[in-house]
């Protein structure tokens, strides 16, 4: 702390409260409170034009900084937007990593990041009826949050100039806490957290900086084929006509999906997606056993780590093609809305595609030695089982032939392999006897390491080796969604208002952007780090109070700024950390503390 000035204060005070005063100063150092790292967040969202982006699809004012600023020193009474709340609630999430802000603590915390002085605006205007207010307007209509992604999309795209047409989507599940009655949207669901309902989340982002550009919440009961569409045409909308290509994961690469990316998109649509296994087992063994080993050839495809390690390639390719038929204008499938139809009135499309079938060579042992641990577990079962026949809950035919099915839940290949008979013996006790059809083995080794690309590319312009690299790159969204659930904690959605939920977890969308974008540009600009370490930088960016005493006045330090924040401040000309304590601390009246020391301990 610079005493001199308090120095030069105090030196006009009486003899008499000198002497007292001197040998009682002191200078204590509270704890350090993230406010740099929040504001830093806030001056992002900002330069992004991220809430005057939604003021005006919600038809409200937005008021700049400097605005409100000049307003509360000439004494008015300044108004929060809903985008300037939204704004604090995206700098919050990105400079406080994994201890996010409550709605009903944004008043006390906006206290202590010294909001007034720095932004213009009392911490009261952030309560909670405010910030609640906000994820409700912004809730009001689906299309805002949809077109307001779009805009910020945009708008970022042709500012850094980050290309827009190459897009992976996928859905992953939000775990839910807490009393949701009324939200209909949240389901018990597959692959959420046991004993927990949930909500999906359907995710586009584009490759490269990994911009979020699709971005729904979904009940937690629907699979993330039956969505895709919505996801679908606002790509199209944000690529406006230019030839793009989707990346997708088996569970969205339905065959309605494909009908769609081929049918609808005036051969600008391209894609590439796993064949799903329970529709392709069949069609993946007639290609194999009309194939010679000769057939796959050896692709040159590694991963990264895989070439750091100088590991040799492990993978081999065979082409052919997949046809499927689709009926076009099915009948709903709600029993109420179905007609009959007369014969010869249903109509049928036909679509030819190409197809690779990959072979992992370092997989196929793999799966050889986990298939044959199945087997031995499933007669430990089997064995087990038997044993317990004619005890307790097990004294009916039914109810054995329950507990075998419970064996083989989730392992078909198993199912094949063993042939169970449960029946009655001489004394009418249950027998149980099984045997295993080892023909069957061989046919099942046949796909050990196989797995099948499908896509619409041309051969010419992407090779099987090109197509494997693309697709593996699509890793970007698990990383997203990672980051999502871990350092932006939508892993645990609190909030007891349903109708805000949608709001809250599209602003941690929005958040994300705001990181991965900055992420991106550090990249571009020789320094390189992930989203996750970025956040990390920030959250570290402390600002340090130091008080007076016994006087009480207050002064304020800067810690941690790294390098990368420099670099940031830069990119997107934003305030500089120290320019903003320096705003905090020329605001402090230090004539005021000590008339007030003053008076309160001499003045009689």
């Amino acid at each position: 702390m610079d005493l001199q000035p308090i120095l030069e204060q105090l030196a006009k005070l009486p003899p008499e409260a000198l002497m007292k005063i001197m040998p009682e100063l002191k200078v204590e150092v509270p704890k350090a409170n993230p406010s740099g790292a929040v504001l830093i967040g806030v001056f992002l969202a900002r330069s992004l034009g991220i809430g005057k982006i939604i003021d005006d699809f919600i038809d409200e004012e937005y008021v700049t900084y400097e605005h409100l600023r000049e307003e509360r020193s000439n004494g008015s009474n300044c108004r929060v937007s809903t985008g300037l709340a939204c704004e604090i609630m995206i700098g919050d999430m990105l400079g406080r990593n994994k201890d996010l802000t409550r709605l009903y603590k944004f008043e006390e915390a906006c206290e202590n990041w010294q909001v007034e002085t720095i932004l213009g605006i009392p911490a009261k205007k952030f309560n909670d009826d405010k910030m609640g207010r906000a994820l409700d307007t912004l809730n009001s209509n689906a299309k805002y949050m949809a077109n307001v992604l779009q805009d910020v999309v945009l708008s970022a795209s042709k500012r850094f100039d980050i290309p827009l047409n190459t897009f992976y989507n996928d859905t992953s599940s939000v775990p839910v806490y807490g009393d949701m009655e009324n939200n209909d949207k949240v389901q018990y669901g597959y692959g959420g957290m046991p004993g927990l309902k949930q909500l999906i989340l359907n995710l586009t982002i584009s490759a490269g900086a990994s911009l979020p550009v699709t971005s729904t919440i979904d009940p937690g009961n629907v699979q993330g084929g039956t969505t895709f569409e919505r996801s679908f045409e606002k790509v199209k909308e944000i690529t406006d006509g230019q030839e793009f290509e989707m990346i997708i994961d088996r569970g969205i690469l339905t065959q309605d999906n494909m009908h769609l990316m081929l049918a609808n998109s005036n051969k600008k649509a391209l894609f590439i997606g796993p064949l799903k296994d329970e529709l392709s087992k069949n069609w993946v063994l007639e290609q194999l056993n009309n194939t010679e080993k000769d057939d796959f050839v050896s692709i040159e495809y590694r991963s990264k780590k895989e070439i750091e390690r100088n590991l040799p390639k492990h993978y081999e390719a065979f082409e052919t093609e997949y046809t499927f038929k689709i009926e076009i204008d099915p009948l709903s499938k709600d029993k109420k809305d179905k007609k009959r139809r007369k014969k010869g009135e249903r109509k049928f499309v036909i679509h030819t595609i190409r197809a690779i079938i990959y072979c992992d060579l370092n997989k196929k042992p793999k799966e050889e030695e986990r298939r044959q641990k199945r087997i031995t577990s499933t007669e430990d079962a089997l064995v087990e089982l038997n044993s317990k026949l004619n005890k307790r809950n097990l004294i009916t035919k039914e109810a054995c032939e329950k507990a075998v099915d419970n064996i083989f839940k989730g392992q078909p290949e198993m199912r094949r392999l063993f042939n169970v008979e449960i029946g009655l013996n001489q004394h009418d006790a249950l027998v149980m006897s099984w045997s295993k059809d080892e023909a069957i083995i061989p046919e099942l080794e046949k796909t050990d390491g196989i797995f099948v690309l499908l896509t619409n590319h041309d051969k010419e312009k992407v090779d099987a080796n090109e197509l494997l690299t693309r697709y593996r790159s699509r890793n970007d969204i698990e990383i997203s969604f990672r980051f999502l659930k871990g350092s932006l904690d939508l892993q645990q959605v609190f909030l007891r208002n349903p109708e805000r939920v949608d709001a809250y977890c599209f602003l941690k969308v929005l958040a994300m952007l705001v990181i991965n974008l900055a992420a991106w540009l550090l990249a571009r600009n020789y320094k390189k780090m992930s989203p996750q370490k970025l956040q990390k930088e920030l959250g570290d960016l402390t600002i340090s109070e130091q008080r007076l005493q016994p006087i009480g006045v207050r002064h304020w330090n800067g810690t941690n700024i790294p390098n990368s924040i420099d670099v940031l401040v830069n990119l997107f000309n934003l305030p500089h950390p120290l320019e903003l304590i320096e705003i905090i601390n020329s605001s402090i009246n230090f004539s005021y503390y000590i008339e007030k020391w003053f008076n309160d301990n001499l003045k009689k």
